[in-house]
């Protein structure tokens, strides 16, 4: 039974390190954006890191002796002006003069929609930088505190009162950062301004750490109430702007929780860690059972290490999945080179780093496949006989101008059978597999096309 099959992809730049690279401002860097591998495929583009920086969040990350290791991994002549400070420790809403001199980043949201793309900034729900001038206008916004041993978790601002710095409720505070008072209603009032003025330069926005205004998060952190209601904040946002969309970073199990407030999707960490620690059969049921394109899936971002370096060539496998799944893809910039080193949010400058060479053909090949689907397109898990009776992922893709074939091994064994000739699936005297590469010459058989799959191996084929 055929259903239908919709994905959104979605892909992050690094936005400082791409301007400072290219030595151009983002508006200056429209064809150096377009020359990119991922930006044809893609349908958004999240420029991460847009925001004003911090000086205040600048000198931590210069000076934080826990930080430096990670540095000169990246850069081996570590230069103190290469460390620019958290894109999450937002000084203001505000494009930073690094990126953009522009008020806001409404002409660059017409450029990409005249590309047919649409563009997804930064929200930081959680906290401010510790300098934002927010502070001064509105001290009572953010999260006050009498506790004077409390070092790592709170600071005393110069406005004379201690605050709190933004945290989760597992680790120390970030102290770059200002929490807002999530038990002050104004804290709503002021973020729905802030997502209005957001709303009117973009498209979209990927909330960092959404789960933490939750009443029941913002309490087991803080010890109260929080009265700050998503639910209400998206309401408002799409009274005025219907197709803006709201996405969510988001742990701990409370992906569904957030959709049901308003999310259009959430990360799907879950998903991430399965094929991590090579759970491979939960990866089977989860793709059987819970895609959708309210779902966030990935390989890297920009706080997860890089695939390449995680999981080597089995990545491509892992990217083939994915493209069967009907999800929200989100790929990271140099995701599609193989590139093996991550960079920390902190940095503007990075030592270049070569591409390998067999990821970067898979991926130049498989996106070329994606971008032929047509815009209806639909899914079907088909039927298969296997020797010894083992389950495998067995789905085909229907499009209008090509047919697309997903095996996958999730066994620890090796598996082989037929896939019977039916609707899409013919004959073919060879079939190229996407994933490795090689050549499968084909015998005409009644039986259909033979398989023969190692242990979580995929093949990919065309028709």
């Amino acid at each position: 039974m055929k259903h239908p099959f919709h994905q959104i992809h979605l892909y992050e730049i690094g936005s400082r390190l791409f301007c400072v690279k290219n030595g151009k401002q983002i508006q200056d860097l429209t064809n150096e954006i377009q020359k990119k591998t991922l930006f044809s495929w893609a349908d958004e583009i999240w420029l991460m890191g847009v925001w004003k920086n911090s000086p205040s969040s600048q000198k931590i990350a210069q000076t934080m002796p826990e930080l430096q290791v990670g540095y000169r991994k990246i850069r081996s002549k570590l230069k103190q002006d290469d460390v620019y400070g958290s894109p999450y420790s937002i000084y203001e809403y505000v494009p930073d003069p690094l990126l953009c001199e522009s008020p806001d980043l409404t002409d660059i949201q017409k450029w990409f929609h005249s590309q047919n793309k649409k563009l997804i900034l930064d929200f930081v729900p959680n906290h401010m930088a510790i300098d934002s001038p927010i502070v001064l206008e509105n001290p009572n916004l953010f999260l006050k505190t009498e506790e004077p041993n409390d070092s790592k978790n709170t600071f005393i601002h110069p406005n004379g009162i201690r605050y709190y710095h933004g945290k989760d409720p597992y680790f120390d505070g970030w102290t770059d950062t200002i929490q807002w008072d999530f038990s002050n209603s104004e804290v709503e009032r002021y973020h729905i301004q802030l997502l209005k003025k957001i709303a009117k330069q973009c498209d979209g926005v990927r909330c960092d750490m959404a789960m933490l205004p939750l009443p029941n998060v913002f309490e087991k952190t803080f010890g109260k109430k929080s009265v700050y209601h998503w639910k209400n904040i998206i309401h408002t946002i799409k009274e005025e702007y219907p197709e803006f969309k709201f996405y969510a970073e988001v742990y701990w199990g409370l992906e569904e929780t957030l959709q049901t407030l308003g999310f259009d999707a959430t990360y799907d960490k879950s998903f991430y860690d399965l094929l991590f620690h090579q759970n491979l059969e939960y990866v089977y049921q989860s793709i059987q059972k819970r895609s959708s394109t309210s779902l966030i899936q990935f390989l890297e971002n920009h706080d997860e290490n890089r695939a390449y370096d995680t999981f080597g060539l089995q990545s491509k496998t892992y990217f083939g999945l994915l493209s069967a799944s009907p999800s929200t893809i989100l790929l990271y910039d140099g995701q599609e080179l193989g590139l093996s080193k991550k960079i920390p949010v902190q940095m503007i400058v990075a030592d270049e780093e070569e591409p390998v060479p067999t990821i970067e053909s898979f991926y130049t090949n498989a996106l070329s496949i994606i971008q032929k689907r047509s815009k209806s397109l639909e899914h079907n898990d088909i039927q298969y006989f296997e020797y010894n009776q083992l389950p495998i992922f067995a789905r085909l893709l229907y499009s209008e101008y090509q047919m697309e074939l997903f095996i996958w091994n999730f066994n620890q064994v090796s598996v082989s059978g037929w896939i019977p000739y039916q609707e899409g699936l013919y004959y073919k005297e060879e079939l190229t597999d996407i994933v490795s590469g090689n050549v499968f010459s084909q015998e005409k058989k009644e039986e259909g096309i033979y398989f023969q799959l190692n242990p979580n191996q995929l093949q990919w084929f065309i028709f």
